[in-house]
């Protein structure tokens, strides 16, 4: 049994990079060595396992869903981002806005909502302001 504890956890290391710190799998086998818990799963799915915590560890934020108010590219449209995005911002000061610059069209998007149905209930009170506003889903940041 310590032998093979040993392998699994040499293994485990050399798999995983650096996304070790806090990771709940290599807890369980920490109490497998102090005989409370065993955990029999085949190197496939371990392997899975830590791709998906080494990919999830790259990505900016979780998926989630924002509202977009405003979208163009024509002649001025930086300076029309920039306009319409302190008008919402005067409007919405509680909500954070994003403003990027996206296959050259300059877009700003509202919000980040978890759920869609969160940001349809912020929609309704949008839409008010900027008739032409939807839901998009997309990466959010989370609050702390």
């Amino acid at each position: 049994m310590l032998c093979l504890s040993f392998f699994l956890s040499v293994g485990a290391q050399s798999r995983s990079g650096n996304v070790r710190g806090s990771d709940p799998l290599e807890r369980m086998k920490q109490k497998e060595a102090n005989g409370r818990v065993i955990i029999w799963l085949d190197t496939l799915i371990e392997d899975n396992y830590y791709k998906h915590l080494i990919q999830s560890s790259k990505q900016k934020g979780v998926k989630g869903w924002r509202i977009r108010v405003f979208s163009d590219n024509g002649f001025g449209a930086k300076e029309d981002q920039q306009r319409e995005r302190a008008r919402f911002i005067s409007l919405f000061p509680e909500i954070p806005t994003y403003a990027p610059y996206e296959r050259s069209y300059y877009k700003i998007y509202v919000g980040d909502y978890r759920t869609k149905r969160e940001a349809m209930q912020q929609l309704e009170l949008i839409e008010e302001e900027f008739r032409d506003a939807f839901i998009v889903e997309d990466y959010i940041r989370l609050k702390n």
